[in-house]
């Protein structure tokens, strides 16, 4: 019964079927219109935009624009992204020290809405905190209270720029913020600032003297790169990697006072740091790379951390005055290794015949040269030879040499050899180091000797070099 009562009034109330009648009308209404614009209007339209755009773009291009939005976007980012790469490297082409920085000196609307300018000299936005663009022919220059950042070669170029006052709310310069400030000798970096992008002071070619913050964890890439007249540079303690070429063609650097928490030196770190004497490193510095000290003429002493594993490649490359590389002492529970190795193999090879009787450390030095491995035990790598001398023998126990072992040997005339000896440059070339190899890269050297009597070890054991 109570069945019959709820069909009854189901029936009767049919205010919820006429909206349902009304709503499916009008889908069947608008369906042939939806079906009309999505299979037809709009297809048609993209594909007439596209022949619109087929001239210009292509027509491929043009039909990825059209039909696949999402994907044309993306090879667009990726086109802008290789026509920067394309920019930087002509930036770089004829070397990094005669960029003309005016092509980047721009504002662009769209970045900075809020910009505003004063005394038609500097531009400023973000309310104030960034400074965008200072005028080329600025002679002096105090960047106000409340700036927090320095964008983007915001001074590039300003080659008048004698003095400049930064202040202590500055916490970021941007990348380039000071390129060819060619006539700037002092600057004082806040200690509130905790970032400084590369090549800040690249090519500030009159700087002498520059105190940095203590926040920085490092030195970027090419950030004094040719600043010919800095001298003296102090490193603050926080500062942990300096990047690749940072103080390339620093000519007059002449001191380098490092801190105990140094780790990284990266490629050509001081490349063609002409004035440099010595470089001490810190027992810290774990990594060490190709070309740090390459062009350095007078360099005459460096001091190696115990930490470095290897060397990666070429690193003093014209370096004509090097007399003496040191190396700190190991403990005595390392030389007692070496001893314990020896005994443990003395059945397998001669340790008599060994020219010395266990190195210093693993790497070492003797008869001017710098050397890699554990003789009789180990592979033996020539690294670096400083010799003054016009003829060099290499020992006996020597497997394998780096290309440039002898690229600061200027006086070196003949050579004396194994025959057996490896090249080192690359891991997996085995072949022997032949004339060609000599000849080619070290041409001083007018006659090499391949003496049999000193066959290198062919069996080695424990470590490899």
């Amino acid at each position: 019964m109570k069945l019959k009562n709820d069909l009854r009034d189901e029936v009767e109330d049919t205010g919820g079927l006429k909206k349902f009648l009304v709503i499916l009308l009008i889908a069947l209404l608008l369906w042939p219109i939806l079906m009309l614009y999505f299979c037809i209007l709009k297809p048609t339209y993209k594909f007439v935009c596209m022949l619109f755009e087929a001239k210009k773009l292509g027509l491929k291009t043009s039909f990825r624009k059209q039909f696949y939005p999402e994907k044309y976007e993306q090879e667009q980012r990726d086109c802008e992204r290789e026509r920067e790469k394309e920019r930087e490297q002509e930036d770089y082409s004829d070397g990094p020290w005669i960029l003309d920085c005016r092509k980047h000196r721009y504002i662009d609307p769209n970045d900075w809405p809020d910009a505003y300018n004063v005394d038609g000299i500097a531009v400023y936005g973000a309310e104030g905190r960034t400074l965008i663009y200072v005028d080329e022919n600025v002679e002096e220059f105090d960047v106000p209270e409340g700036v927090e950042n320095i964008y983007h070669r915001c001074f590039a170029c300003c080659s008048k720029l004698k003095r400049i006052k930064l202040p202590h709310s500055l916490k970021r310069i941007g990348k380039r913020a000071f390129l060819d400030c060619v006539a700037l000798k002092e600057i004082v970096v806040p200690e509130a600032v905790y970032i400084i992008d590369q090549e800040m002071f690249m090519n500030c070619t009159s700087l002498e003297h520059v105190v940095l913050p203590s926040q920085i964890t490092e030195i970027p890439c090419r950030m004094f790169c040719n600043c010919r007249s800095l001298r003296v540079i102090q490193l603050p303690e926080s500062i942990k990697t300096i990047e690749t070429e940072a103080f390339r063609r620093c000519y007059a650097l002449e001191h380098i006072m490092p801190n105990e928490r140094l780790e990284i030196i990266k490629e050509r770190a001081f490349e063609d740091c002409r004035s440099l004497k010595e470089f001490i490193m810190p027992e810290s510095v774990k990594m060490f790379t190709v070309g740090m000290f390459n062009g350095c003429h007078s360099l005459e002493h460096i001091h190696f951390s115990s930490q470095i594993n290897d060397f990666g490649g070429s690193c003093c490359e014209e370096c004509w005055n090097i007399n003496r590389i040191s190396m700190p002492p190991i403990s005595e529970e390392y030389k007692q290794r070496i001893k314990d190795w020896w005994v443990e193999h003395a059945d397998k090879v001669d340790i008599s015949k060994s020219e010395c009787p266990y190195p210093p450390s693993v790497f070492w030095t003797y008869k001017d040269a710098l050397y890699f491995g554990v003789p009789r035990l180990t592979t033996v790598c020539l690294v670096f030879c400083f010799s003054k001398a016009t003829e060099f023998t290499i020992p006996s126990f020597v497997t394998n040499i780096k290309r440039a072992a002898f690229s600061s040997c200027k006086d070196l005339r003949t050579l004396r050899l194994s025959p057996y000896i490896t090249p080192s440059c690359n891991p997996w070339d085995h072949d022997n180091i032949s004339y060609g190899f000599i000849f080619e890269n070290w041409s001083q050297v007018e006659n090499v000797i391949f003496d049999e009597t000193l066959k290198n070890t062919t069996n080695v054991f424990g470590l490899s070099a």
